[in-house]
């Protein structure tokens, strides 16, 4: 009985974080987001508050279908679907390309109109519909580092009701997988999903270059020299000449806004989901924006979904616990960005980091977590004490020598 209480065994479940308070000079209300739309200064001109609802608002009403996901996917390389006339990135390799390489390679070149440029879901036949059929039924979550193979696959299993991906991403990868995978999907109720790769506009931000360079010979600057370069034919990305302003941080950027985003969209969807599409190697749970998106989804109460690779990935008999392990020391002070800036600035919104990494855990282990099924033969009294350990060792950190 004292091991349980020390291990925390009957403690509350978690600390509660409130992530959206943090944002409280930029994440208006939503019911602010929604009258906001002619909100102006006294001297005429726009508040900043309304550049940023309207953004906000923006990014709400885009989407794709997992029809076009797949008919974009089977343009991709020369060895699928398309024909050579029709092919895009040619470097494309199923079981290499990164989701960085076909955003580089070929979202941003085909979302490019005259000397400006949109988002890829702006370009597709639907865009101008109306606001309520484009409007997104599901979040999705994911880390650009991984195969974009696994990205579509997770969409796919997903839409399919499916538990997991692995299956769809070898068919994906075979010569008509796609075009076969797209008459199954067509017999699925429509879903459309919210996918930044193709939702955020790349020409209002990294399009004509790849950030500062970190230190030559530091871990950063290998990754940053990773994210510019072709991970197949090791070319550097061509990069785009438009003319489309840029944005990293303000009212109009359009790659810091997924916390008001989730808040209107549940305003507006009620049936809103979040799917989490993890990595066969669990870098989402390591990138900075991710974890972001995880916690404040979690503090929402959207429903989330994970897809791995396969159920059997954090299987309790296998010998190797090197992913457990790595997730139940899971820091957001480690966690890593293409940008420094940005992972400077997720953290600056960290009140706590401690209680934050607490949530964190909660989020992946928790009762409500996402791996929740795929831990549940571990033992409770042994998952007590590692949390216990976890947490004697933050505070011996925090204390100092």
């Amino acid at each position: 009985m004292c091991l349980f209480f020390i291990c925390g065994f009957f403690q509350p479940e978690r600390p509660e974080l409130c992530l959206k308070k943090q944002n409280s000079t930029r994440n208006t209300a939503t019911s602010q987001i929604l009258d906001d739309d002619d909100a102006s200064s006294p001297g005429g001109q726009q508040s900043s508050a309304s550049f940023w609802n309207k953004t906000v608002q923006s990014l709400s009403e885009r989407s794709l279908e997992v029809e076009e996901l797949l008919e974009f996917f089977g343009r991709l390389g020369l060895r699928h679907d398309a024909s050579a006339a029709e092919a895009v990135m040619p470097s494309y390799d199923p079981w290499r390309s990164t989701t960085n390489d076909v955003v580089r390679g070929a979202i941003i070149p085909l979302a490019r109109a005259g000397n400006c440029g949109l988002a890829y879901a702006d370009c597709l036949p639907g865009a101008r519909a109306s606001t309520s059929t484009t409007l997104p039924d599901c979040m999705v979550s994911h880390t650009w580092s991984a195969l974009f193979l696994d990205l579509v696959a997770a969409v796919v299993a997903d839409a399919l009701e499916l538990d997991e991906y692995g299956k769809v991403a070898q068919r994906l990868a075979e010569p008509g997988g796609a075009q076969k995978l797209l008459q199954e999907v067509r017999r699925k109720s429509c879903q459309r999903y919210w996918i930044c790769a193709f939702c955020v506009n790349q020409h209002a931000g990294i399009c004509n270059g790849f950030g500062s360079e970190p230190t030559p010979g530091s871990d950063q600057h290998s990754r940053w020299d990773a994210g510019r370069r072709d991970t197949v034919s090791g070319d550097l990305f061509k990069l785009c000449s438009c003319s489309e302003p840029k944005y990293f941080d303000g009212p109009l950027c359009e790659m810091n806004k997924f916390d008001g985003m989730m808040g209107l969209l549940q305003h507006r969807q009620p049936n809103l989901r979040h799917l989490v599409a993890v990595d066969r190697r669990f870098e989402l749970f390591s990138r900075a924006w991710c974890v972001a998106e995880l916690v404040q989804s979690y503090l929402s109460n959207l429903p989330q979904t994970v897809l791995l690779l396969s159920n059997r990935a954090l299987d309790v008999q296998a010998e190797d616990l090197e992913t457990y392990n790595c997730l139940a020391t899971l820091t957001v002070l480690e966690c890593k960005a293409s940008r420094e800036d940005d992972r400077l600035q997720i953290l600056s919104r960290i009140p706590d980091v401690h209680e934050f990494d607490v949530q964190l855990q909660a989020v992946i282990f928790g009762s409500r977590g996402l791996l929740r099924n795929a831990l549940a033969g571990f033992d409770r009294v042994d998952a007590a004490a590692r949390a216990a350990r976890r947490a004697a060792s933050a505070a011996a950190a925090s204390e100092g020598p």
